[in-house]
């Protein structure tokens, strides 16, 4: 069988752990997390001095060499990650090409109101990491939402699980 490369893409408090989370659990797909499992673990290595870009892609690189040894192992996985830039999801999806593996990019269309909202409402409970005002309009800037040609799943606040399972499904079963 072919390992299944499922990946996150979209803003901050777009609801991309939580989904990945979800499809996890259904599709019993181990679940590698940037924020959680990567950058923690590895951004203390990258090169004294180095920008936050520099340090970005330096996780980065560590985290392409990660999933491509999971997918080598037949293993199939989900990917939680921002993937702002088609040049990110373009790297990412050499690496499945690379392992035989079937990508599919799931993009969390989140309207820039319910991120505000989510925010809000986390800097009130603090159930995650808050994301600073300065790096969300960062990321706001440099985002590039996917384009047609690489066929992303798109996925909208009000979602129903079972519905982004069939998507997913029917787009592997396409390509």
């Amino acid at each position: 069988m072919v390992p299944v490369l499922i990946a996150m893409c979209g803003l901050p408090f777009a609801g991309k752990s939580v989904l990945a989370g979800a499809l996890s659990r259904e599709l019993r797909f181990r679940l590698l997390s940037y924020d959680v499992e990567l950058y923690p673990v590895h951004s203390r290595r990258a090169p004294a001095n180095s920008s936050l870009a520099a340090e970005y892609n330096f996780v980065q690189d560590i985290a392409r060499r990660e999933i491509g040894a999971i997918l080598a192992s037949g293993e199939s996985l989900i990917y939680d990650d921002l993937l702002l830039e088609r040049d990110h999801r373009r790297k990412l999806a050499a690496v499945a090409q690379a392992h035989w593996a079937e990508l599919v990019l799931v993009y969390l269309d989140t309207p820039l109101s319910v991120i505000d909202e989510r925010r809000a409402a986390n800097s009130r409970t603090r159930a995650r990491t808050s994301v600073p005002e300065g790096n969300m309009r960062q990321d706001i800037s440099v985002f590039e939402p996917p384009e047609p040609a690489e066929r992303a799943v798109y996925v909208s606040p009000d979602y129903v699980l079972s519905e982004v399972l069939a998507r997913i499904s029917a787009r592997l079963k396409r390509s």
